[in-house]
């Protein structure tokens, strides 16, 4: 009895294909050129969302009552019309090109760029853009002089000095700079700067042939001291971070999210006033469809069969590892892990789950065959050990383990795949780049695809995992401590070094041939961008050697699951070496690759090079960097738009799979029919999934073909287009792949 009774699937792949396009999510708020089309205007009133930053699992920080939206409108206008007379003031008195004077060994300006942190203090900052202006008693402008700092910070400016001091002069300032890129055409990227410390000086202490500024410290992407993990130093969102969200990423959160949280907030109303009159079903209602709801509508029962949980188990948001049995090659294994010692609460079940599979050749998707839970599947025996397994012969008891094997899998993929594998892996890239690269083409390749993620990544810390706010402590087993160890570990197992997509099992996979495919493109964009710019890449090959050091000295130990087995209960051995060979298949983890030993812990990433100069690098040098930089944009767009857009499919609906299942009050626990609620989130944490489920999939902008900000070389995109029908095949719309991990 493994599907529902009068399970008639002959029209189910229509039906699915049918859903997938009605409950598709697309953003279209932008022009050609990024700028958003929607204009606030106080005739609308509508609720105004300031920034992903005042989101809130309970109540974000929304403005809604008509005085505020006024005065807030007011604000807008009063910005836009500031912004409009500084690009005036900028037309009207530009910054033109070439250096002001002519007698350039008379002086100089010298100093050294460091870092402002108190970890980072009196470190130099390599490469920083620095330049000494004039400007006149007529609001003119006039460079005096322009350069970098050198490996050590150093920079010395010769400038002309009469001209410094000429009387037309009224006021001088050092400025220091990251240099920014945007293409208006392929392979042809304009620079501009943002500037990151400004220095006044006094035109009359310029009297000798050398002025000395001293250390000019610069608050830019710092480490956080407080965490183990490679995150940015972030103490104020909206007053310290080291970037911004661009305009058409907050444009399109209010666009899309605002109605989903005045949906989150009519619900806490109704719950406050009255507990008991919203149901899980009204709460499911209120939100838009998502896959399964659309699909039990028109197809009842389907989305419980088996047919359709091996489908999404093996292309859905969970894409998970298939690893083929030694004794009968069409019978696979899959092994989501549990509790394994994490912090966790005593209110919500999850236990390992081991599956096996059947998977034949050809078009088939993956007919289940059993599943075993490990561990407490009720609130009487929390023995870690126990099991019971499942098979289609248990008829509803088989439909029950499938919903558990839902749930923990939603989980797993939530803080495994989604949280740690791309936004915290992307992050310490981010990091690293942005700390390093400057004047190196690679800045060009990577920059565009590492943006943001620091500042999604610092509000997911409040509203996804911290113990006091965050809705996994929340709404699952793991605890906020529980959730940083499996963080840790997790990234623990990530490298860039040999990674490869996952192989396909048959040609249903369409995950595999998707991710392969991805990878093939982005592999071949990248070794063609570094043999069009391989000469930059050579002279400033110092800041490829920095970003390295930075990328192993940050990045976690490396995890060892199966490390000292004789220090483990005889039970655990076993355990512990299954799910290292498990992780390892997983996440491509090399147990046997060198690893750095720093502080005494091997680091998971390896170094690109230890060569300062490219004179001095190794023969493998050059092909570390192309892998890393196609790993790094890898994990960022594909592996992070997979995951994250079918979250609203897999995780769209409460009963269907959650994060966390309660032990409740029945003897069999987790092993219950949907219809007992005691199980199922209580309507609080229902509402807030669906809020959740629908952030995570329908706040799209930034995409790699669309290119709005204009700063991803729009070969990549031509590229990724040429495969679009083949794409398409797999299930993926090339279209809706973004450019970077944003939300």
């Amino acid at each position: 009895m493994g599907n529902p009774p009068n399970g008639d699937w002959e029209n189910a792949e229509e039906v699915c294909e049918e859903c997938l396009r009605e409950t598709k999510i697309i953003y279209d708020a932008v022009d050609g050129h990024g700028e958003s089309i929607y204009k606030r205007e106080p005739p609308s009133m509508m609720p105004i969302l300031p920034s992903i930053n005042h989101l809130a699992l309970d109540k974000s920080r929304i403005f809604s009552s008509k005085t505020t939206l006024i005065f807030e409108y007011l604000a807008t206008a009063y910005q836009r019309i500031t912004k409009d007379i500084h690009a005036e003031v900028r037309r009207l008195f530009p910054r033109r090109p070439g250096i002001w004077g002519k007698h350039f060994t008379s002086a100089s300006i010298v100093g050294r760029t460091t870092y402002a942190g108190r970890k980072d203090h009196g470190q130099p900052i390599h490469h920083l853009y620095v330049e000494l202006w004039a400007r006149t008693r007529w609001l003119s402008w006039r460079r005096l002089a322009q350069g970098y700092s050198g490996h050590d910070g150093s920079f010395r400016l010769p400038y002309d000095l009469r001209e410094a001091r000429a009387r037309d002069v009224g006021s001088i300032r050092l400025e220091v700079s990251q240099i920014r890129h945007r293409y208006v055409g392929e392979d042809h990227p304009e620079s501009f700067t943002v500037v990151a410390a400004v220095l006044p000086i006094s035109k009359h202490d310029l009297v000798g042939m050398e002025y000395n500024v001293r250390d000019i410290q610069v608050d830019l992407w710092a480490y956080r001291t407080d965490t183990e993990l490679p995150r940015t130093k972030i103490s104020d969102h909206d007053h310290d971070a080291p970037e911004a969200y661009v305009d058409g990423r907050n444009d399109a959160m209010e666009d899309q999210f605002i109605p989903i949280e005045l949906r989150k907030l009519k619900h806490l109303a109704q719950l406050d006033a009255s507990p008991g009159s919203l149901s899980i079903q009204d709460i499911q209602d209120d939100y838009p469809l998502n896959l399964t709801t659309c699909i039990e509508r028109k197809l009842p029962g389907y989305t419980r069969s088996d047919e359709f949980f091996g489908e999404r188990m093996m292309n859905g948001m969970n894409a998970v590892t298939f690893v083929q049995d030694r004794d009968e090659p069409t019978h696979y294994w899959v092994e989501n892990w549990g509790y394994q010692g994490y912090d966790h609460n005593e209110i919500y079940a999850f236990p390992t789950t081991l599956m096996k599979f059947e998977i034949l050749p050809g078009d088939h998707a993956p007919r289940p065959l059993s599943i075993t839970l490990v561990g407490p599947t009720n609130a009487y025996d929390r023995s870690p050990y126990q099991q019971r397994t499942f098979t289609p012969e248990d008829g509803e008891w088989w439909t029950y383990a499938k919903r558990v094997a839902r749930s923990v899998g939603g989980l797993i993929s939530e803080v495994d795949d989604h949280f740690a594998r791309t936004h915290l892996n992307t992050e310490q890239y981010a990091l690293a780049a942005n700390r390093n690269l400057r004047r190196n083409p690679v800045a060009w390749l990577l920059l565009p695809h590492l943006k943001e993620v620091s500042l999604v990544d610092h509000t997911a810390d409040r509203i996804l995992v911290s113990q006091e706010e965050g809705y996994i402590p929340r709404a699952s087993a793991l605890t906020g401590l529980g959730l940083q160890q499996r963080v840790k570990d997790t990234l623990g197992l990530l490298d860039w070094k040999a990674y490869r997509p996952m192989t396909p099992v048959n040609d249903h996979h369409s995950y595999a041939k998707a991710e392969t495919l991805f990878w093939d493109v982005t592999y071949d964009y990248v070794s063609d961008f570094v043999e069009r710019n391989l000469a930059g890449i050579r002279e400033h090959w110092y800041e490829i050697y920095a970003m390295s050091e930075d990328l192993v000295n940050h990045s976690v130990p490396v995890f060892r699951c199966g490390f000292n087995l004789d220090e483990l209960p005889a039970i655990e051995v076993e355990i512990a070496r299954r799910r290292n060979s498990y992780f390892q298949t997983r996440f491509g983890f090399h147990e046997l690759d060198y690893r750095p030993v720093i502080d005494g812990h091997e680091r998971i990433c390896s170094p690109v090079t230890t060569a300062k100069h490219f004179v001095d690098a190794g023969p493998d040098d050059l092909d570390n960097l192309i892998e890393m930089c196609c790993y790094a944009i890898h994990v960022a767009t594909f592996q992070h738009s997979w995951v994250n857009e079918k979250q609203y499919e897999d995780i769209g609906e409460v009963l269907y799979s959650c994060l966390g299942l309660r032990f409740g009050e029945g003897r069999d626990g987790i092993l219950a029919p949907e219809s007992d609620l005691r199980i199922a989130p209580d309507p609080l944490r229902a509402t807030q999934m669906m809020w959740w489920s629908n952030l995570l999939s329908r706040t799209e902008y930034g995409f790699i073909i669309r290119n709005e900000d204009g700063d991803v070389n729009p070969r990549y995109g031509k590229m990724l287009e040429a495969h679009r029908e083949e794409f398409a095949g797999y299930g993926l719309d090339i279209r809706l792949v973004e450019s970077r991990t944003n939300i």
